[in-house]
């Protein structure tokens, strides 16, 4: 049997069997669900074990070759691979029975000013083994495409990552075939944050020259003596326990059935929705089911800050179809109301609440973005405010007020709704009960 020990501060949490193609997890005793796709209870797909593995490795496969080669890992295979690597989420892997090292208990080795910028470049450069370099032995795994490494700040110092020291922060730098990508991201999460979505700090900095995107992970917390621990998440893909290769073919109706199984409530889908109404709102075509996630804490499970924000229409050479379909749309700009309330119909959500998200989330991004955008450069500002306007044109944006479906939606016995008075289509609408949809 070949096994895959998992480790929450270092308390066993269960363990990833492998016999022949096939992986099979077993919780540990006490342990809490450490995926929405293996509950408990049990009962999940027989795939789900190794892809919720699986979607914490780079998608590409010669990417996995050279993170073995740098990393001193046995093989590319995604067991050894895990083994003792920083990995997104609050878990560490090992394939050894013994607890890993408690964080910030070892010896973290220092990453230099020259040594961040080499790496900066190399990746600039399209070097392949970019991601990791042998001489200083990192260890850490960031999902995805899009070359990345990960770095931790501890006591005013950069230091490079592994199981026993929890990175803090990820650099992006930036593609030289899409120009600005850093600044462009770096302003758009600046834009999330302005218009209430949480949103982690992010960044464009600079290492002897060379500058790269940076953001500060949500998957970590400092503890009260300084120390850092990581905080369990997981993105939508292996929350529905599917592929990371099918990222861009999961619809927003298995992103709202999975957050409604765990939530009967409803409000992660509406907080998910919100995220939704954001990337589109901002052109983001890119929005797909890696980068949402969920957020595992002692009081339950929450959406994750948003992450991987940026405005992609600002190029002009991209794909500008939405990853997910909204009401039978596929564009941003054919995006009306009526596709947002078809949306919230289609899966038991309240219509009137969906649609005034939507919009008033369009009102917000147009009102934050000179704010947002502020230290540009004039020309891109402009191109990035117009690929708004043409995302939120057929939208009919409205402000947001203090009573509001969205915010001031109160129920009362008998399963009736009041609904505070709001504007729809530009016509005012005052505050009126009804029925709440069933499911």
């Amino acid at each position: 049997m070949d096994s895959l020990y998992v480790w929450s501060d270092s308390r066993f949490v269960g363990r990833f069997d492998r016999n022949g193609d096939d992986v099979a997890f077993s919780y540990a005793e006490g342990a809490f669900p450490i995926s929405l796709s293996l509950p408990l209870t049990g009962g999940w797909l027989r795939k789900a074990p190794i892809r919720f593995l699986d979607n914490l490795l780079p998608d590409n496969p010669a990417i996995r070759a050279v993170m073995a080669q740098e990393t001193n890992a046995a093989s590319a295979d995604t067991f050894d691979l895990l083994d003792g690597a920083d990995v997104s989420g609050g878990l560490v892997f090992t394939r050894s029975e013994t607890p890993p090292s408690p964080p910030s208990s070892g010896n973290p080795i220092v990453a230099s000013d020259k040594e961040v910028a080499a790496r900066i470049a190399r990746i600039k450069a399209g070097a392949a083994e970019s991601w990791w370099d042998s001489d200083v032995h990192a260890r850490f795994s960031l999902a995805g495409n899009q070359p990345k490494f990960s770095l931790a700040r501890i006591d005013g110092y950069w230091f490079w990552s592994d199981a026993s020291t929890p990175s803090t922060h990820i650099l992006k730098p930036g593609d030289p075939h899409r120009p600005g990508v850093e600044e462009n991201e770096a302003a758009s999460m600046g834009l999330s944050a302005l218009c209430g979505v949480p949103t982690p700090k992010a960044g464009v900095i600079g290492f002897e020259g060379r500058t790269s995107y940076i953001v500060e992970r949500f998957d970590r917390e400092r503890n009260v003596d300084g120390t850092v621990r990581r905080v369990h998440t997981e993105d939508m893909m292996q929350a529905i326990g599917d592929d990371s290769k099918h990222k861009y073919g999961v619809k927003a109706k298995q992103v709202i059935s999975v957050l409604r199984r765990a939530d009967p409530t409803d409000a992660l889908a509406y907080e998910w929705i919100r995220q939704l109404a954001l990337n589109t709102s901002i052109s983001n075509a890119d929005a797909h089911a890696k980068n949402y996630s969920v957020i595992f804490r002692p009081e339950g499970v929450g959406i994750a800050p948003m992450y991987d924000v940026l405005t992609t229409t600002y190029w002009p050479n991209v794909d500008r179809s939405l990853p997910m379909e909204i009401g039978g749309a596929r564009g941003a700009r054919q995006l009306t109301p009526h596709h947002w309330r078809r949306l919230a119909g289609d899966n038991g959500l309240d219509p009137d609440r969906v649609e005034e998200t939507a919009r008033t989330m369009a009102w917000l991004v147009l009102e934050h973005a000179d704010e947002a955008y502020r230290g540009l450069p004039e020309r891109m500002a402009g191109d990035l405010k117009r690929q708004l306007e043409l995302a939120n044109e057929r939208i009919e944006p409205i402000r947001p007020t203090t009573s509001s479906p969205t915010s001031k939606t109160m129920e009362s016995h008998e399963g009736m709704v009041h609904v505070a008075a709001h504007s729809r289509d530009g016509h005012a609408v005052h505050e009126y009960w009804r029925r709440k949809p069933t499911r």
